[in-house]
């Protein structure tokens, strides 16, 4: 019955076209170019590349970096570090404008205690004799607890605040940890993440976003829902498309198109008239809904020690604090308030831990002091010659010899 109807209605269509000659082409009215912007100066591409690395020790400062750049977009680099508790954290990242920013963690464990237990100063002898640095002090190594599995999860789901979270951990206790996190974005979509840790390889994430159904505590995830077939469909409406197009070029064959002259100008056209948009009902007043919630996890055999606490009025006031026991065995505490006028704002405090072994530079004494220049001898002393002035007597006559004869 459907495809009756369609050949008809394509029947008419063809009909109606037929009686009317195809216009003749129209000529638009002329608009002059807009005005040529001058373009963006084009630089040519400046690649650069850099690197350092920084290897001290004896205040354990050991890191490194490097870093290379087409100068089309493309970056390519890496840096390492040396963690508190002796592991290398190394980062290898890359960013295009494609692919954006990619990095890749490693964690490199290492047995700092050892390391330094074996360590000694390196011989140096400078011009003045250096002060001697006792090896560092060789920590006991840590002692072997027996495997203590543990698994804990908590959720929240208060619908009034949006406060939509939940998580689950397990650990068997020889390293290897499994667990997951979700909670409800501000858009209304549920960001779940499933996680994976070993010492084999390392951490790691699977993040997963869902959309969010009409029933409130139904969730669908985006990647899970199931596609609904539509290839029957397609197929029925592509052979109606196909027969209608054949009557329509079948009434259009038949006649032959006449010259059209219109004996009018370029019809004006008024603005459209739009409808003020629909007026929706305002979102319903709840009243104030205070909440306040903590735990804590303390357990010293996987130096797994957190806790959290928080307290909010239910009118936009929020104070809270967590803690954590950091890997150098130092604790660090969050104290954070939030409202409406100055916003969140957060105090940390980090203490405890171990200390930096102090470190003062040597003052230099030179073995030697500089010698006195003192000559052998004494510098003779000459005095100027003295010299008596002539005198000149006049010389007395003598008359020639003359014999007797």
């Amino acid at each position: 019955m459907f495809y009756v109807r369609m050949i008809i209605f394509a029947a008419c269509v063809a009909t109606a076209l037929a009686q009317y000659a195809a216009p003749v082409a129209y000529k638009p009215v002329a608009y002059s170019a807009p005005k040529a912007y001058a373009p963006e100066p084009s630089y040519p591409p400046t690649p650069y590349n850099f690197e350092y690395s920084v290897n001290d020790p004896h205040t354990y400062d050991v890191k490194s970096q490097s870093e290379y750049s087409d100068g089309n977009g493309y970056v390519k680099g890496s840096y390492s570090l040396l963690e508190a508790d002796g592991s290398t954290r190394t980062v290898e990242y890359t960013a295009d404008d494609y692919n954006g920013f990619n990095a890749v963690f490693i964690i490199l464990a290492a047995c700092v205690a050892t390391a330094l237990a074996q360590y000694s100063a390196p011989a140096y002898k400078p011009a003045y004799s250096a002060p001697a640095y006792s090896a560092p002090k060789a920590y006991a190594p840590e002692p072997a607890y027996a495997p203590a599995p543990y698994s804990f999860e908590y959720s929240v789901n208060d619908p009034h605040t949006y406060d939509v979270k939940s998580q689950s951990e397990y650990a068997d206790g020889n390293g290897y940890v499994k667990g997951s996190y979700s909670l409800l974005e501000a858009d209304g979509s549920t960001r779940t993440v499933e996680y994976t840790a070993d010492d084999y390889n390392g951490f790691n994430a699977v993040h997963k976003y869902g959309r969010r159904n009409s029933n409130i505590t139904q969730f669908i995830p985006l990647t899970s829902v199931s596609s609904i077939s539509t290839e029957h469909t397609l197929t029925k409406m592509a052979a109606k498309l196909i027969i209608f197009a054949a009557c329509v070029a079948s009434a259009l064959a038949q006649y032959p198109a006449p010259a059209y002259k219109p004996a009018y100008s370029a019809p004006a056209y008024s603005a459209p008239a739009y409808s003020a948009p629909k007026a929706y009902a305002p979102e319903p007043a709840y009243a104030p809904a205070p909440y306040n919630f903590e735990y804590s996890v303390n357990d010293p055999t996987t130096y797994d020690v957190k806790s959290q606490s928080e307290y909010s009025d239910g009118n936009g006031y929020v104070k809270g604090s967590y803690s954590l026991l950091e890997a150098d065995g130092s604790t660090r505490t969050v104290e954070y308030t939030a409202d409406d006028y100055n916003g969140f704002n957060a105090v940390v405090k980090n203490e405890g831990g171990y200390k930096a072994p102090a470190y003062s530079a040597p003052a230099y004494k030179p073995a030697y002091s500089a010698p006195a220049y003192k000559p052998a001898y004494a510098a003779p002393a000459y005095a100027a010659p003295a010299y008596p002035a002539p005198a000149y007597s006049a010389p007395a006559y003598k008359p020639a010899y003359k014999p007797a004869y």
